[in-house]
C-alpha cells in the first residue's frame, strides 16, 4: 500500500448532534454523537483534523456546530454552515472558523434548492467561503448554466462523489464536465454511492480518473456518523484503505492533506 508523504490527515465531511435537541419533526432521528465520540469511532491513521458539515436535518440553526467548533480540543476543526438569506453572524462564524455554506438540492430528500445557489454563494463570498452542493447528476446540465452567475474563483464543492452511480460512464463524464469548469471540487466520500461498502471498489475506475485530471480538487470525507445507513456501519479505516490501494502517494497527499489545508484553511 502506498502511504501520503506526511500528515495530519483530514476527514472532510463529518456530522455532530446534540444530545439534547428533540429532533420531534426531523426526517430522521440522528445518532446523537459529538465530536469525542468521532475521535474514538473514526480518529484512525493520521486524522487529526476534520470539517463539521451542517446536517439537513439542523437546518439554518448551526448553534451546535459552532458550539462544537469553539470548544473541541485535540483536534483541529473547520465547519461549513447552512445559511438563508436572512442568516445573520456570518463574519462571527468565519472567526470561528466556517468556511463554506452548504445547499441540499436532493430529489430523494424532496429539497431542490438549486436555484438559490447565486444568491447565497453571493452571502458566502463575502466572507471568503465557498459553497458545498448535495446534488445528483440530473441536476449538473441546471448547475452548468448557473456555474456563470456565481462570484469569480469561488470554489463550488460537491458532496458525495457528486452521486454518480458507480458504473455510469455518462454520469462521469457529466462530473468532469462541470469539473472543467476549474472552479469545482469533488468530495470523494464513497459511501452514499458504493454498492459495495468496505471494499469500495467499485469507485475505483472513477476514483482513479478524477485523481488523474484533477488532483488539485478532490477531497475525501467519512460520512461519519453514517445517519440512516443500516449495519454493519461504514469504518474509516476501510475508506483509507481503499485509497491507498488505487492512488499514488502523490495523490493521497494532495486528497487528504494539500487540498484540505488550502481550501479550508488549517
Amino acid at each position: 500500500m502506498t502511504q501520503p508523504a506526511s500528515a495530519p490527515l483530514c476527514d472532510c465531511h463529518v456530522h455532530v448532534f446534540s444530545a439534547s435537541r428533540p429532533y420531534t419533526e426531523a426526517s430522521y432521528q440522528p445518532p446523537r454523537k459529538g465530536i469525542e465520540a468521532f475521535r474514538e469511532e473514526a480518529m484512525v491513521d493520521g486524522i487529526a483534523r476534520a470539517v463539521l458539515v451542517q446536517a439537513s436535518i439542523d437546518g439554518t440553526d448551526n448553534s451546535h456546530l459552532l458550539e462544537v467548533l469553539g470548544s473541541a480540543r485535540h483536534i483541529a476543526l473547520r465547519g461549513v454552515v447552512m445559511i438563508d438569506e436572512g442568516t445573520s453572524g456570518l463574519a462571527e462564524m468565519a472567526e470561528a472558523g466556517v468556511r463554506g455554506v452548504r445547499i441540499q438540492d436532493r430529489t430523494r430528500l424532496g429539497i431542490n434548492d438549486l436555484q438559490r445557489l447565486p444568491a447565497l454563494a453571493a452571502r458566502a463570498f463575502e466572507q471568503d467561503w465557498h459553497v458545498e452542493l448535495n446534488t445528483e447528476p440530473q441536476r449538473y446540465a441546471a448547475l452548468q448554466a448557473l456555474l456563470g452567475r456565481l462570484p469569480a474563483r469561488q470554489a463550488l464543492v460537491l458532496d458525495h462523489f457528486g452521486h454518480i452511480a458507480p458504473d455510469s460512464t455518462e454520469n462521469l463524464a457529466d462530473l468532469c464536465r462541470l469539473l472543467d469548469s476549474g472552479r469545482v471540487w469533488v468530495k470523494l466520500a464513497p459511501t452514499r454511492v458504493s454498492r459495495q461498502i468496505g471494499r469500495y471498489d467499485d469507485l475505483a475506475r472513477p476514483l482513479r480518473h478524477l485523481l488523474a485530471h484533477y488532483p488539485e480538487r478532490c477531497l475525501w470525507g467519512s460520512d461519519w456518523p453514517h445517519v440512516m445507513t443500516p449495519p454493519p456501519l461504514p469504518r474509516s479505516a476501510d475508506m483509507l484503505a481503499f485509497l491507498r490501494r488505487e492512488l499514488s502517494s502523490a495523490q493521497l497527499q494532495a486528497c487528504l492533506v494539500d487540498n484540505p489545508a488550502a481550501l479550508y484553511r488549517f
